[in-house]
């Protein structure tokens, strides 16, 4: 389990740091689509540029280093035994994460309960960023999903191939009947490929559109009264809603990734029970 979670540790940094990678001038650095977008007609690619807001990958080690302090200040202090507000609620939340995601992937697949609670936790931290004022929320570029899609598939074949072996994996992608693997295993392919497609695009339109709302009540709510301009906060009933909508495309993307993992366990399950 740990190795699996160091490798996806990894991928992960690795697919998160690629648009720093191509950072030709200075807006390359901000996206990886910002090159498909200077030849694609304006407003195809929405780009987080054209908001004036801070840069793409600062905001995501933001997110990082703010996790990072939370827990040491949460952690660093635990009794066996609660005696404080901060250890009840922290083990109130981390006991939810566990029950409930445990719950979906089963006594067989709840060592995996970490793997996909860290996605919760990371995408809801990005998610709720987009709530502070001068923040740009990372999951409103397509960059960001796509990395934290691309890691959730490719860490659910890591435990596929780990739950039921190279073979039973090809065996898997292939299916039933055997015959038909020729033609299957290519789709099967392509399915478990637009996974993670479908993961970033989701994220994305959800959390571009609440973003971009929110921007347009915002600039809505100037009002000019001769050299002065007067704020009114009409964005403020987005903002609420805003935190909702936050907390369910981190909890849909989860829930999705357990189900990809599911999949496959009760795979390898399904062939136990055949062969005895």
């Amino acid at each position: 389990m740990k190795k699996i979670s160091y490798i996806c540790l990894v991928i992960g940094f690795c697919v998160l740091s690629v648009p720093g990678a191509f950072a030709a001038d200075d807006h390359s650095s901000r996206s990886l689509l910002y090159s498909i977008s200077r030849i694609l007609p304006d407003n195809i690619v929405p780009e987080p540029d054209k908001w004036h807001q801070p840069d793409l990958i600062p905001n995501t080690y933001f997110a990082v280093v703010i996790l990072v302090v939370l827990f040491i200040i949460a952690t660093r202090k635990l009794k066996r035994v609660p005696e404080g507000r901060g250890q009840t609620l922290l083990e109130m939340f981390v006991g939810g994460i566990m029950d409930f995601f445990g719950g979906i992937l089963g006594d067989h697949g709840k060592k995996y309960v970490p793997f996909v609670g860290s996605f919760f936790i990371f995408i809801l931290t990005l998610n709720y960023l987009g709530i502070i004022p001068g923040l740009q929320p990372p999951t409103a570029d397509l960059n960001t999903t796509l990395a934290l899609g691309i890691t959730a598939i490719i860490g659910v074949q890591i435990i596929a191939i780990k739950e039921i072996g190279f073979i039973g994996y090809l065996k898997h992608l292939a299916g039933n009947p055997p015959w038909l693997g020729v033609l299957m295993f290519p789709l099967e392919v392509i399915a478990q490929l637009s996974r993670a497609g479908s993961l970033a695009v989701r994220l994305f339109g959800n959390i571009f559109g609440e973003k971009s709302v929110v921007i347009q009540l915002t600039a809505l709510g100037i009002v000019s009264i001769g050299s002065f301009y007067l704020p009114i906060p009409v964005q403020v009933p987005m903002l609420f809603f805003a935190l909702f909508a936050g907390f369910l495309q981190a909890f849909v993307f989860t829930i999705l990734t357990s189900i990809y993992i599911v999949l496959f366990i009760e795979h390898d399950d399904e062939a136990h029970e055949a062969h005895h």
